[in-house]
């Protein structure tokens, strides 16, 4: 039987330690002087008289970062990959009020049920990380703003948003787009880039609701209300800024 010398048996059970402890901490690195001294640690050296022999890298370490990076992604309300079906099934409870208030504030049903989509999901108790509230996801000053008591009634939520929106369209002349880029961003923004700020959020935000209305339109899921209400604040509603950047 070869026989094996004391050193190398150190160094072997050594290495085996090592790369064991190296899967909980960092890289090992292995050095060896010119005597023949093996030297293992988890750190570069540029140590005078000492050989860079072998690297044995923690793929451990660095698969758990990456798993901490996808668990703080920001938390998002919307569908998802709800199909079409299954968010007209969601829509239904609240159908009623979105086309009472619609009538009343002189908005398209169908614009009213594509915002509640991106904004909400049709989600009643959905709240934001900034605050905002319910399915048209009211901010409490602009809620408060609009004279509506308690955001998170269905009722009063959707009679807030629809009101909103509503100015933003008289305010834009009926561009939805930038009334949508208000209801996002606020009416200072738009009116400070002349459009759609260059926000990604806002620009996502208008492009989502635009398309989502576009299908239920093409699917003349529900008429247009054509009728605007007459009283309107157009103006008084400009230091409100919704999302504020």
């Amino acid at each position: 039987m070869k026989k094996i010398k004391i050193s190398q048996l150190m160094v072997v059970v050594s290495l085996f330690s090592f790369s064991l402890l190296s899967v909980v901490h960092a890289d090992t690195y292995i050095y060896q002087k010119s005597d023949g001294i093996t030297l293992l640690t988890d750190k570069k050296m540029k140590k005078k008289g000492y050989k860079l022999k072998r690297v044995y890298k923690n793929t451990f370490a660095k698969k758990k970062k990456r798993t901490k990076r996808k668990k703080s992604r920001g938390y998002r309300i919307g569908c998802g990959r709800l199909t079409a079906s299954q968010i007209d099934r969601k829509t239904r409870p609240y159908l009623q009020e979105i086309k009472k208030y619609s009538k009343i504030y002189g908005v398209e049903v169908n614009l009213v049920r594509a915002i509640i989509r991106q904004e909400s999901c049709f989600k009643p108790k959905a709240k934001s990380r900034v605050g905002a509230m319910g399915l048209m996801q009211l901010m409490p000053d602009t809620a408060k703003y609009l004279g509506i008591s308690n955001a998170w009634k269905t009722d009063q939520n959707i009679k807030g948003g629809v009101k909103y929106i509503s100015r933003q369209l008289k305010r834009f002349k009926g561009d939805k787009r930038l009334a949508l880029a208000a209801y996002n961003a606020g009416p200072g923004a738009v009116l400070k880039y002349k459009g759609v700020p260059p926000y990604r959020e806002t620009q996502n935000y208008v492009g989502s609701i635009m398309k989502e209305y576009q299908r239920l339109e093409k699917h003349h899921y529900t008429r247009k209300v054509s009728t605007l209400s007459k009283k309107s604040k157009m103006d008084e509603d400009f230091h409100i800024f919704w999302g504020k950047q």
